[in-house]
């Protein structure tokens, strides 16, 4: 196996490295060693189809529907996704993995943004410890099976560096390319990824203006800023330029703009901060307005986040969200079983889960509706017991938000 290139986050609780690989997934050589190996299928079907990793596993003796009858976590429901029980020794030794993360979609998708984020919210509910945090996978979800790999791999790699950045737990993302015509197509796309990370990298430490960085951005990209009308370079223009002001900007007014011209439009505000982060299914968006109103009544100084409405969807939703969480103190889960089963809640609870790992930041859980199925990663918290959606016990419950 091939190590093809790597893009470096630098992060406090050490480095992580998004590589990509061209080989076999079925011989991992010990110094590639990883945890989990990723694979996906079919809803519920673990035939090994000719050309398919699936197959490969199942002709050196890794069966992954033998593996599927007896799981270890089972979170098909929630995230359509499962992870296998170890190896045995002798398989461990021999494929260089431990267990296999099977993704299994629950329903049609029509973008690849989506089913990134799908996939990433299966790896962050696994990748929790030091026993889970090298993951191996193909570029999943293209050729056949969804979107070509030009669509796909860009923004695979702008998630896993989205998450990776924040903190996610995850020390070693192996992307491997199985083919050559993969490669010629794959390499060049995550080397432009790459350099666009560490131009935005220089930026954000002080080594290059951002100016001067969004400018090699746009060369890499062969277009012009007044090209790139768009939320993810707004954001990225967002996050460079809080890098040299420590402020963040209004870019209301900012599309169809030149580089040259970037200083004519910057507003800075300063960062609103939050006391508490409420996140919640919007079936229960009433029962949640009078817990924010009882907590107001409690803690009138209190500055609270609960209101999704004003933040746009898209790939721009998971990183405003993400920064909202960053500036709260506390994020408090009201947890019911459409919580668990909510991918927007699911986004919420790991930027938190990633926020406290790194201590900037304390996770509350309130058991509003109990949920036979609550995920393991929500269920080792400490709850608020206000079963069954008992809303006086709700209001009640502010005492022990403000208190612990």
């Amino acid at each position: 196996m091939e190590l093809l290139s790597q893009i470096k986050i630098s992060r406090p609780e050490g480095n992580a490295y998004i590589q990509l690989l061209h080989g076999d997934l079925t011989a991992i050589p010990t110094e590639l060693a990883v945890d989990i190996l990723a694979v996906s299928a079919i809803r519920g079907s673990y035939e090994p189809v000719l050309g398919t990793l699936m197959s490969a596993l199942n002709n050196v003796g890794v069966s992954v529907a033998e593996l599927a009858e007896d799981k270890d976590i089972d979170l098909l429901n929630q995230l359509g996704c499962w992870l296998s029980k170890p190896l045995s020794e002798a398989q461990q030794h021999r494929f260089n993995f431990r267990k296999i993360l099977c993704f299994e979609p629950i329903g049609n998708v029509s973008d690849a943004e989506t089913e990134a984020g799908n996939l990433f919210r299966g790896i962050n509910a696994f990748a929790i410890d030091d026993l889970h945090n090298e993951v191996a996978m193909p570029v999943l979800a293209t050729d056949d099976q969804l979107f070509p790999l030009e669509t796909m791999l860009p923004i695979l790699l702008d998630t896993a560096i989205f998450w990776l950045d924040t903190g996610l737990p995850l020390t070693s993302l192996k992307l491997v390319l199985h083919r050559e015509d993969q490669v010629a197509k794959g390499f060049p796309i995550f080397e432009n990824v790459r350099k666009q990370y560490e131009l935005k990298h220089m930026a954000e430490v002080g080594l290059m203006s951002a100016n001067t960085a969004l400018t090699k951005i746009n060369i890499l990209n062969g277009t012009t800023f007044t090209e790139q009308a768009l939320p993810k370079m707004e954001y990225a223009l967002r996050e460079l330029v809080q890098a040299e002001t420590d402020e963040r900007i209004d870019f209301t007014n900012s599309r169809d703009i030149d580089v040259d011209d970037l200083e004519s439009v910057l507003t800075p505000v300063k960062p609103t901060t939050y006391d508490y982060f409420i996140s919640y299914s919007h079936k229960h968006t009433a029962a949640v307005r009078e817990l924010v109103n009882a907590l107001k009544v409690r803690h009138p100084d209190s500055t609270i986040f609960y209101d999704r409405d004003n933040i746009p969807t898209g790939g721009l939703w998971i990183k405003m969200i993400s920064d909202a969480i960053q500036r709260s103190k506390s994020v408090v889960c009201v947890l019911t079983p459409e919580y668990s089963k909510s991918d927007v809640c699911w986004d919420e609870f790991q930027c938190a889960y990633v926020m406290e790992k790194r201590k900037k930041l304390t996770i509350k859980t309130i058991n509003f509706c109990n949920d036979a199925d609550l995920p393991p990663m929500m269920a080792i918290y400490s709850y608020i017991d206000c079963t069954e959606g008992d809303m006086e016990k709700l209001k009640a419950s502010v005492d022990q938000i403000i208190s612990n």
